[in-house]
């Protein structure tokens, strides 16, 4: 199963999936699904009322409101970075905050069990690079955190902010000269340099359309 990277309405993702999603987004939020209503405003209207549910629980965490773009004409984009692409992302994250341990190669299937990414993903570990590790879901609003809660489906979920992934997404880029990088898929020999590179070019330039657009954005695989 391959990665991509959707940047765009929650409202959007959920009402072009199947109809059991749909129907299942709506039962957790409590929205009525009947009366010929298009699906996607209800799941509209469930997104939103997750959203004010997700405002209040995080409560003065938060440096403002949630509040991002779930208009029907909100605009989305798609990309692929692919596991190797983000593996080794996350890969060149991991090894940056701990360049004491080796360096693997190649971006391989088991690159979670890496030591650096082990170490910088661990619970409490407080990593620079936080909000690029662990989410699934990056909303475009500021805050410094990421948190594990349900999304709009009842599923358990990693939260960050897209802000503070651009951040450090500019962060790791300039601390490894990649300013240059090709805006290109992973590398066919999985080189972790150039497979980083590419993976890390793809997810920017997608959070920077979650930013400028203040859309959503998350993994979908």
């Amino acid at each position: 199963m391959g990665l991509d990277v959707y940047v765009g309405s929650l409202a959007r993702y959920y009402a072009e999936g199947p109809t059991d999603v749909v129907e299942r987004v709506a039962r957790q939020q409590g929205v009525a699904f009947a009366g010929g209503r298009a699906a996607e405003d209800v799941v509209r209207a469930a997104v939103l009322a997750w959203r004010d549910g997700l405002g209040r629980w995080l409560g003065d965490r938060l440096d403002g409101p949630l509040d991002w773009d779930e208009s029907r004409q909100a605009p989305c984009f798609t990309d692929k970075p692919g596991w190797d692409g983000y593996g080794g992302a996350l890969l060149l994250a991991a090894h940056d905050e701990h360049p004491g341990l080796a360096v693997p190669a190649t971006v391989s299937a088991d690159w979670p069990d890496d030591p650096a990414y082990q170490a910088s993903s661990a619970s409490g570990a407080a990593s620079r690079y936080q909000q690029l590790l662990t989410p699934e879901l990056w909303l475009p609003c500021r805050f410094g955190f990421v948190v594990r809660t349900q999304d709009v489906t009842g599923e358990e979920v990693e939260i960050g902010s897209s802000v503070a992934l651009l951040d450090q997404f500019l962060l790791l880029r300039a601390r490894h000269r990649l300013d240059g990088a090709p805006q290109g898929r992973a590398e066919a020999d999985h080189r972790l340099a150039p497979t980083a590179a590419a993976g890390l070019a793809v997810l920017l330039r997608l959070a920077e359309l979650s930013v400028r657009h203040r859309l959503p954005m998350r993994l979908d695989f």
